[in-house]
């Protein structure tokens, strides 16, 4: 699972408006789901609840807004209706998946950043209304900003289900 954010994240994100595309996987592939959200690594626990296998980001895209968010999310389950398995569920490979919301962020023409970009700026922000110097230690409360995105972390090997033996 994902790591916590840094305190007080969640309300930047939210008085700036921020909001992610983000697909989730299975551990090993396919099928892909595409959703927008305010915090997704929440989100992600809230959608692991309800589901059998263990899920992981592909990736995630911050960007300016929930209407572009809506937008590309929007256009995604329309132009890929056909392969739709059910809900927010799309039936093909996530780098697939990952070059059509590219193609899509590039075509509108607007920025977008990663979560360690996002967790930077966040930081820098933080230090300027705190008065903080460029050069001092990180004090963000929490953790400082992460060096690794959440979909670069080492994928899990497969682990086979456990089988009961037969008693008898």
């Amino acid at each position: 699972m994902a790591e916590a954010r840094p305190i007080g994240f969640r309300d930047y994100v939210r008085s700036n408006g921020f909001r992610t595309v983000y697909l989730i996987t299975p551990v090993f592939g396919a099928p892909v789901k595409i959703g927008i959200s305010e915090d997704p690594i929440q989100r992600l626990g809230t959608i692991q609840a309800g589901h059998y296998e263990e899920l992981v980001f592909h990736r995630f895209w911050w960007l300016p807004g929930i209407a572009i968010s809506s937008k590309i999310e929007a256009d995604f389950k329309r132009e890929q209706a056909e392969r739709n398995i059910r809900g927010e569920w799309f039936d093909m490979m996530p780098e697939q998946a990952e070059a059509l919301i590219n193609r899509a962020i590039s075509e509108i023409g607007i920025w977008n950043l990663t979560q360690l970009e996002m967790e930077f700026l966040y930081d820098d922000w933080y230090r300027q209304t705190n008065d903080l110097p460029k050069r001092a230690p990180c004090l963000l409360p929490g953790r400082p900003p992460s060096r690794v995105e959440p979909w670069d972390k080492p994928k899990k090997t497969y682990r086979e289900p456990y089988r009961p033996t037969n008693p008898w």
